[in-house]
């Protein structure tokens, strides 16, 4: 980064999972307790934190609260406990249908923060206050005929297969809506945004959407890739992801073209051989 200093970080660590195998939580914490001191050195004086951590509630709701306890020995402090609630969850005969993300707001500093309004209109009337001499109620008073986002998302649609923004093979993909959101709450235009766990590629498209400038990597080189492509689709497309399509639609394409042709020649082959040659 040189010289540069983020005025956002926006993290999305895998769970507690490393190329599909299951850490320890001692060890996935203390990973994280070094890409978190990295990430306070990378950010400006004033900055933000916002990171996305589960919550396994069929072993203990590790690694949530093991993440919380590690944090209380970093330099961030805690702002704001957020969980966005998905449309489309896993259910159970004998459990609550599990249809909830944390993501975890922390700050550096004393950062700015934009208050964002949801689309859900107000409908609930109260809270009245004497203003001039005259009693008003909340509409009264209101900057937006809208709510306030609060702590519980529950205006952001999961993504899936069927929506433009789906990338294929990104199954923990987070809703550009999502991000869009952190970044106007606490950004500016021209702001340095960094992520360090890029999977699919949305803190990049959004802040390509929201004019920010954004460093992000990956160390899987497949999501480096689909991160990659991902922001030239939207740019030579305007589309922000392949719905039921797939970023690697090119090489699969011609590698079923190379089988059909491999295939194709076996064919011919066995059919000059003579027959013992091609019973064997």
């Amino acid at each position: 980064m040189g010289k540069d200093r983020a005025a956002l970080a926006i993290h999305d660590p895998p769970y507690n999972v490393v190329a599909f195998e299951i850490q320890q939580v001692s060890e996935f914490i203390d990973c994280c307790s070094k890409w978190v001191s990295i990430t306070f050195d990378a950010l400006s004086a004033d900055a933000s934190l916002y990171v996305w951590i589960g919550a396994d509630q069929n072993n203990g709701f590790q690694p949530l609260p093991d993440f919380m306890i590690m944090m209380r020995g970093q330099s961030f402090r805690p702002r704001s406990f957020i969980t966005m609630r998905n449309q489309r969850g896993y259910g159970t005969q004998k459990n609550w249908m599990a249809v909830r993300q944390e993501l975890l707001y922390y700050i550096k500093g004393n950062p700015d923060f934009q208050v964002e309004y949801t689309d859900i209109p107000k409908v609930l009337r109260g809270y009245y206050k004497t203003v001039n001499g005259e009693v008003t109620e909340n509409l009264q008073r209101s900057k937006s005929d809208n709510i306030r986002a609060s702590n519980v998302w529950i205006d952001v649609q999961q993504v899936f297969y069927r929506m433009d923004e789906n990338v294929s093979g990104c199954y923990a993909q987070k809703p550009l809506k999502s991000i869009e959101r952190i970044i106007r709450a606490s950004s500016c235009a021209d702001d340095l945004v960094i992520d360090f766990f890029s999977h699919s590629g949305t803190t990049l498209l959004a802040c390509e959407l929201l004019n920010r400038k954004c460093y992000t990597v990956d160390i899987d080189p497949v999501f480096a890739e689909i991160t990659i492509r991902r922001l030239e689709h939207y740019r030579a497309t305007g589309r922000a992801g392949w719905q039921n399509g797939n970023p690697f639609e090119h090489e699969l394409g011609e590698l079923e073209t190379w089988k059909t042709e491999l295939d194709s020649d076996k064919m011919i082959i066995k059919d000059e051989l003579p027959v013992q040659s091609a019973l064997l």
